[in-house]
């Protein structure tokens, strides 16, 4: 073995080990794990409602927005844009 290969295993176990230490990485792996863990088993039951879901409404689909806008970006590739029946908003200050 050279030295520029054991310099090479050293420089990597040296930075695997700040990486694995660092707290940073361990929440990371952490939030990834529990994403991980909730789509195979459901949510929680003892974890507390997250930001804005004991008020969100039942039924409503939260991609909406991104099924619409899935929707528009392949009526603009067919070349069928969605025609708008409203006429735009008039400046005001135009007007004297």
């Amino acid at each position: 073995m050279g030295p520029r290969f054991l310099l090479t295993v050293i420089l990597s176990d040296f930075i695997v080990k700040k990486l694995l230490r660092s707290p940073g990485f361990n929440r990371g792996v952490q939030r990834i794990h529990d994403q991980i863990q909730e789509l195979k088993y459901g949510r929680n039951p003892h974890e507390p409602l997250r930001q804005g879901e004991a008020t969100r409404e039942q039924g409503v689909d939260v991609n909406g927005f991104l099924a619409h806008f899935y929707d528009e970006l392949r009526n603009q590739l067919r070349g069928k844009p969605t025609n708008t029946t409203q006429a735009p908003p008039k400046d005001q200050r135009l007007k004297k």
